[in-house]
């Protein structure tokens, strides 16, 4: 370096000066007259300056757990949306808190299970993951499943069940992303990479308007991938909105919520910012001589450690960002930044700081701003410094130097790619659009709607629906609207056979139109291409579901009859045409109705009387069918549902947490003994080969039909999952185990409950070898697949046990989960096999476990509790088939947080989570159905999970 150039860099960068961003230029130059002294005084600091000072400190910080923002609530009083985060910060149970006093932390997080990455995504070679970027490309992320824990952060969106729909035109109401200020792209999503074509389900997009929207359903709730293209600091501004029936737009106020991706944890507060501003504590420094403090700024590729044993998961897709200087006793604080946006605050010991960040797989500016520790003795009058930008990219070392002298500060620059949506309102040009089904040869079939005007906003619902029953579908049909386009790809399963297939088109509330339905095939045939045309409806008609199409013959038509949209349309509707593909036959499936369901209540139900032992008999006195029960228990068709453990006063208790508005608005615990779940046809899956884990084969060989609730929500059915998040885990020693024992089943039935990640399938439950109880290491709230491998009525015992701290053993009452699976079980009046609950037996004893046949109802058995050793036949003292118990070991089986890679027995490209859980065995004795107890006898359990069950018949004494 000549003189001639140190002699400008001196005149340029010891010019003391007060930093004003954005000021004018004859401002900064009368700051530049100022002593140091008078900088402090101007900015008002203190000597001693903080060690951190990030913008979030002090903010609620929700991070490592279930997280559920934003959440839309419903403000009687002023008529309108509330959005919240909905989370459990303080470890004392989780509470809801305005969305911008919060901010969602994703940092690093590894599996507890095998200690692979939870926050990185490397694109594969699907066609479908073009809208991340390219394949290779490395991505943050906030899972929307994880293992062992809830790391880094396990984050969905969702609604209150008290949204009064029914003001709403068409019931919608839609959360809106209305602009996104970061380093990068934010993508919502859902990602199963087993199913593709159908491997994505789009949500959320800070990029594509069309998908800027996302449709809710009140009293539901999401999980879903979000990743990032670069770390750094995000506001994140949304809004819910719906358009009343008299045609107002009703929005909650722009609420804005913070995601800081990567860097380091934000301080936990009560949602009151606390730091000091960066440029408050940059013009409070003193300005010190930069060529003597030879500060450096360098990225580099991670250094992996020699031993790899060290190294975890995903080091390799990591930078070193590392700053030094001449005194090695200066202390301070580093704030780095990304393309202009806050990373993190780094504290500067010993003249050096560094931090490892996966900065992703796309260039970016970093810059750092130092300011010394003032109260420090060895830094009271060392520099500070704005470095100039340091250009990162992948794989490449550079470094920036202070000799160089300040760079200016840190300007935000905005991904080109993001959008802001509009919420001006709009009138369709055209309100005509087309339908197609095109078969892709593999097994799925694609559905495309396509506008007219590719203006129009909206989501595409609707799906397959038996002949009788036109509310709930077999496959929800689900997408957003973009440039006028929506599409839908699903596995084309041969039980849609003779269903009727309609498309449903919602409008945005944005939109001056309203929802149309659209029948695409009467009777529809697997594999078979269909047009279709519809148009939405001037938006003051009133919009209905479709008519319940007359019965059509159940033979396949290569021409299938034209069904008139449910609402007025510019022009006459056009008959659908079909044009049949080389596909086989398929006998159509047996499709029930749906059970009624209850009138909701605006006070909690009381508990149901205890199921009766003895058969009752459908319209005797005493015994009359109620609307809505069986047995006095209320059915629960469809919705959020937990088994929540709680532990009070060294108590432990359980109950059913009920989120799906059917007998109360409000979010209500209630005994598991006082409601029923119903399971429709809408449930009926097959195994098919992306399940042909052999872990999984209790559910029969693939191609085997069964029925199946979903880790990820659908509409017309359960969604069960089990929930310690109240609990506090420090009270305790080891896990909270739930116990879920089989006590009826029909014949020949199998049980079983399984989550799916992209590691493979985790067996939590299983009736073929005696797997009872889940192992919940850490206080969650998860889903799993439930897999009932026959039609009938299936009762289960419930508690949850734990150890405290002191070594006392706890457990809750048991009480009985009943679940009537498919349309006969779930029409019927009474559980006619309903076994009392004996508290004297033991538990996860199977001894007492019960085959009925469906179509000869039985009597009575003792139901084995915890309590007692002997079997329930011994305690009936009655013959009946043959049966075997006995532990076998403890099974490791820990699950995914309330996720799958796809959610397994839902719709292509849903997912969901569930817990990180172990899974113990215990002893099921694997019995005959009929009308008598069982007695302890013998059973063989064969390959693929098929039981063979030994029969043998007491002598007469």
């Amino acid at each position: 370096m000549n003189s001639q150039k140190q002699t400008q860099r001196r005149i340029t960068i010891h010019t003391p000066a007060l930093f004003i961003p954005g000021g004018k230029p004859a401002l900064r130059r009368a700051a530049a007259f100022l002593s140091a002294a008078a900088l402090l005084a101007l900015a008002g600091a203190a000597p001693s300056l903080p060690a951190a000072a990030g913008p979030d400190d002090g903010k609620i910080v929700t991070t490592k757990g279930h997280v559920d923002a934003p959440k839309a609530y419903w403000d009687e009083q002023n008529g309108t949306f509330v959005l919240m985060n909905e989370a459990n910060p303080y470890k004392t149970g989780a509470d809801t808190y305005e969305l911008d006093k919060t901010v969602n932390w994703v940092g690093k997080g590894y599996s507890g299970r095998d200690g692979k990455s939870q926050y990185t995504m490397t694109l594969g070679e699907s066609p479908s993951l073009a809208f991340l970027g390219e394949p290779g490309q490395t991505l943050y992320m906030a899972p929307h499943l994880t293992s062992g824990n809830q790391d880094p952060i396990w984050a969905g969106l969702g609604a209150s069940t008290k949204v009064p729909t029914e003001r709403f035109r068409d019931g919608v109401f839609v959360t809106d992303i209305l602009s996104v200020e970061g380093p990068g792209r934010m993508e919502l999503f859902r990602y199963n990479p087993d199913d593709a074509p159908a491997d994505i389900y789009r949500m959320l997009s800070s990029s594509s308007t069309g998908w800027h929207s996302w449709l809710l359903d009140k009293g539901s709730h999401t999980h879903n991938t979000t990743t990032f293209t670069r770390p750094g600091r995000y506001v994140v501004t949304y809004r819910t909105v719906a358009r009343s029936t008299d045609g107002r737009i009703i929005s909650s106020k722009p609420s804005k919520l913070v995601w800081q991706v990567g860097g380091m944890q934000p301080v936990l507060g009560d949602g009151t910012p606390t730091a000091v501003p960066t440029v408050d504590r940059y013009n409070a420094a003193p300005v010190g001589d930069l060529d003597a403090a030879k500060y450096v700024l360098s990225v580099a590729p991670h250094r992996l450690d020699a031993d790899p044993a060290k190294n975890k998961d995903a080091d390799d897709k990591l930078s070193d960002i590392t700053f030094t200087a001449a005194n090695k006793n200066l202390k301070g604080t580093l704030t780095l930044y990304n393309n202009g946006y806050f990373l993190t605050d780094l504290p500067v010991v010993n003249g050096t700081a560094t931090w490892s960040e996966m900065l992703g797989s796309e260039g970016s500016q970093l810059q750092a701003v130092f300011t010394p520790d003032t109260s420090d003795e060895n830094s009271a009058e060392a520099s500070r410094w704005i470095s100039h930008k340091l250009a990162y990219e992948p794989g490449r070392a550079e470094s920036v130097y202070s000799d160089d002298g300040n760079g200016s500060w840190p300007e935000e620059i905005p991904d080109e790619a993001n959008t802001v949506l509009s919420t001006g309102q709009y009138t369709p040009t055209s309100m005509d659009y087309d339908v197609t089904v095109t078969p892709n040869g593999n097994g799925f079939s694609t559905v495309e709607v396509r506008f007219k005007d590719p203006k129009v906003r909206g989501f595409l619902r609707g799906g397959f629906y038996a002949q009788d029953d036109p509310v709930y579908p077999y496959l929800d049909l689900e997408g957003s609207v973009e440039d006028g386009v929506a599409r839908f790809t699903f596995r084309d399963e041969s039980f849609y056979k003779g269903t009727a297939l309609r498309v449903k088109m919602l409008t945005h509330p944005d939109m001056n139109a309203s929802a149309s339905t659209t029948e695409v095939a009467a009777n529809y045939e697997p594999g078979t291409k269909y047009t279709a045309h519809g148009a939405l409806a001037p938006d003051s008609a009133p919009i209905n579901d479709a008519p319940k199409p007359a019965p059509v013959d159940p033979s396949p038509s290569a021409e299938p009859t034209a069904a008139p949209s449910a609402e007025p349309s510019a022009k006459p509707s056009e008959a659908p045409t079909a044009e049949p593909s080389n596909v086989p036959s398929v006998s159509p499936s047996e499709v029930p109705t749906v059970p009624a369901v209850p009138t909701a209540s605006a006070e909690p139900s009381a508990p149901a009387p205890a199921p009766s032992a003895e058969p009752s008999t459908p319209g005797t006195p005493g015994n009359q069918c109620v609307p809505g029960k069986i047995d006095g228990r209320t059915k629960i068709s469809h919705g959020h549902l937990d088994i929540q453990a709680t532990l009070k006063d060294r108590q432990l208790s359980v109950g059913l947490r009920d989120d799906s508005g059917i007998i109360d608005a409000d979010s209500t615990v209630r005994p598991l003994d006082s409601v029923v779940w119903t399971v429709s046809e809408n449930a009926r899956r097959v195994r098919t080969e992306r399940m042909a884990d052999e872990k999984l084969n209790f559910m029969g060989p693939v191609g085997t039909a069964f029925y199946g609730l979903p880790q990820t929500q659908q509409s017309g059915l359960p969604w069960p999952g089990y929930n310690t998040q109240d609990i506090d885990y420090s009270q305790l020693r080891g896990p909270v185990r739930l116990h879920v024992v089989p006590k009826v089943m029909p014949e020949g039935a199998r049980f079983g409950m399984f989550t799916e990640s992209l590691n493979g399938a985790d067996v939590l439950l299983d009736s073929t070898t005696g797997k009872t109880t889940i192992d919940i290491d850490y206080a969650t709230h998860a889903h799993a697949n439930w897999v009932f491998s026959e039609p009938g009525q299936y009762m289960f015992d419930v508690h949850y046990s734990a150890t405290l701290a002191d070594g006392t053993e706890v457990n809750s009452p048991v009480q009985q989960l009943a679940v009537a699976v498919g349309k006969k079980a779930s029409d019927a009046c009474s559980f006619e096999t309903a076994v009392p609950k004996d508290p004297n037996a033991a538990s996860d004893d199977f001894s007492g476990v019960r085959r009925v046949d469906s179509a000869t109802p039985g009597g009575t058995a003792g139901a084995n509790q915890p309590g007692s050793t002997q079997s329930g036949a011994a305690q009936a003292g009655q013959s009946g088939q043959a049966g075997a118990s006995g532990a076998a070991g403890d099974v490791n089986a820990k699950g995914s947080t309330d996720g799958s890679a796809g959610g397994s027995l839902g719709q292509p490209g849903v997912s969901a989570a569930s817990g990180g859980v172990s899974s113990q065995q215990g002893g099921l004795a694997r019995t005959g159905f009929g009308a008598v107890s069982v007695a302890v006898g013998g059973v063989l359990v064969l390959g693929a999970g098929t039981v063979m069950v030994l029969r043998s018949h007491r002598r007469a004494s």
